[in-house]
């Protein structure tokens, strides 16, 4: 996943989350997921410089047959049930990569799993890119993440 974090979505916006059209939801959904990718690697990172044996693993279950794609059709967004029908996993599949990330005890701090494939499959550790790494994006999830919720420390 790549891209840079919009402060507009974060914080209390009274309902307005960035408009209701396809476009609207979609970035927010996006930003969701980027955000929750971020903030691992954030927090791994800081964990890390503080000699912590605490882990922070990030995890993507690919694309699992849920209600998003029902709830998406029923409110103006595209009909991807035949999508979900060829491409889909299942719910119990979608949820292997947390299972490794819970039981591998191989693992290290930092690391993401998701399907092999992106969308399927065995869950596999690949390597968080981009925006999901990026210090600048890093620096303003935790800033924002602290006025949301009040300054902590590890």
């Amino acid at each position: 996943m790549s891209g840079k974090l919009a402060a507009k979505y974060f914080g209390k916006n009274g309902g307005n989350l960035g408009g209701d059209g396809g476009h609207g939801r979609w970035m927010r959904y996006h930003q969701t997921k980027l955000a929750n990718s971020v903030f691992a690697a954030e927090l791994a990172r800081r964990l890390r410089a503080r000699g912590s044996k605490v882990m922070a693993l990030c995890v993507a279950p690919g694309y699992a047959a849920t209600n998003l794609q029902v709830t998406t059709h029923k409110d103006g967004g595209l009909n991807a049930a035949w999508l979900s029908w060829i491409f889909a996993q299942s719910v119990e599949d979608g949820t292997m990569p947390l299972l490794k990330a819970m039981l591998d005890d191989r693992l290290e701090s930092g690391a993401f799993m998701e399907p092999k494939s992106m969308i399927w499959g065995l869950p596999v550790v690949k390597e968080l890119k981009g925006g999901c790494v990026s210090e600048a994006n890093g620096k303003l999830l935790w800033e924002e993440s602290e006025k949301a919720v009040g300054a902590f420390t590890l």
